[in-house]
């Protein structure tokens, strides 16, 4: 039975040891670059939440965050949190494509539009990148969207937002 127990521990170590490595590994370990992002993130101006960012070209923002009851979400985070956990929204006009969000934070996101939540396209985040934590793909398409940040371990995240090339 020992044997077992120390099996199992074994399993769950090298596990937890592979999900870490997954998430290290600094900003090259992206899935895909990020420099261009993590230089609009560093240049973000401050901006309270439920701004609108023009994307005219790619953009940034520094969002100013307010407790999740008061966030304005169009649908409920797709992963629950506290009422007075650190939330906010991002609206823009999209166009037709592949759209990339960098995060500076780990934080919960979900990009609705026409009243659905979207399923995300890729995702890719690294514990040990400066200035860059997350970084999501959305398939989008022409009209108004919103990004819903939930779960922030701070009152403020940065939000890089770029149409990729088609």
């Amino acid at each position: 039975m020992r044997a077992s127990t120390f099996a199992l521990a074994l399993l769950a170590a090298v596990a937890a040891t592979s999900a870490l490595a997954a998430e290290t590994g600094g900003c090259g370990a992206f899935a895909w670059p990020i420099e261009p992002d993590k230089a609009l993130l560093a240049a973000a101006p401050m901006a309270e939440s439920g701004a609108r960012l023009d994307l005219s070209r790619p953009a940034a923002v520094r969002l100013v965050l307010t407790d999740a009851a008061k966030a304005g979400f169009e649908l409920p985070p797709g992963k629950p949190a506290a009422a007075a956990a650190p939330a906010g929204v991002l609206r823009f006009e999209a166009r037709t494509g592949a759209y990339q969000i960098t995060m500076t934070e780990r934080v919960w996101i979900d990009v609705v539009q026409a009243g659905k939540r979207l399923d995300e396209a890729g995702f890719s985040g690294v514990l040990d990148c400066e200035g860059a934590r997350k970084s999501v793909r959305f398939e989008l398409q022409d009209g108004p969207a919103t990004v819903q940040i939930s779960g922030s371990p701070s009152r403020t995240v940065g939000i890089a937002v770029t149409a990729l090339p088609q």
